[in-house]
């Protein structure tokens, strides 16, 4: 850090992410608390100009309510910013898909491109039929809270509507009802997934 500061940096965030996905720890959740429980003190959490972030999976957060008060004494996290779950809006959701689907269109077929013509920009709607509305996506996607569940949803949609519709029928948006039940299921996936009773 006094290198660092020598090269005009004020500090230092390290974040700590995907403890779950190393050969070794393959998931394992004791193997990740083995990592991570250390890092939890808070002499080494509150460091001058060094911050950390651990961005967990949910399995240590179970094993994280379970710990006795010797180690939240050690830990303080009364004194950290820990948040249990990271959740986004189905709003920001929405405007993330359509900007991923804007992101990935043919050259020349860009939103800027789109403009210049005088068009409205591609929006995520335009994958559905007319009686889908922005509500509606909007409201699905909240029930996903996570950009990874949201992209898992649109899929299963879309692959819900390409086993539903023969190539030739030339249906290419989205019908409500595929909507609809799809959101059902993935909703019901993501609940159990968070009540830790189902898999990511």
């Amino acid at each position: 850090v006094d290198l660092l500061l020598e090269l005009g940096y004020t500090g230092v965030v390290i974040f700590v992410d995907r403890v779950d996905e190393p050969t070794v720890v393959h998931g394992d959740a004791e193997k990740m608390k083995a990592i991570t429980w250390p890092m939890f003190d808070n002499k080494f959490l509150k460091q001058d100009r060094i911050g950390v972030k651990l961005l967990l999976p949910l399995e240590l957060g179970y094993m994280l309510k379970r710990e006795g008060p010797a180690f939240f004494q050690e830990a303080r996290l009364d004194k950290q910013n820990l948040v249990e779950k990271l959740t986004w809006s189905g709003a920001t959701l929405y405007d993330l898909c359509t900007l991923r689907l804007r992101a990935v269109r043919e050259p020349g077929d860009t939103a800027e491109a789109a403009d210049a013509a005088s068009e409205e920009p591609f929006k995520l709607t335009d994958l559905f039929e007319d009686d889908v509305d922005p509500s509606m996506l909007i409201d699905a996607l909240d029930q996903m809270h996570q950009p990874r569940d949201a992209f898992k949803f649109l899929y299963a949609v879309v692959q819900e509507h390409c086993k539903l519709v023969p190539e030739d029928d030339g249906r290419y948006q989205i019908a409500r009802l595929t909507l609809e039940t799809v959101r059902k299921q993935q909703s019901q996936r993501v609940q159990e997934l968070h009540r830790g009773l189902g898999p990511a």
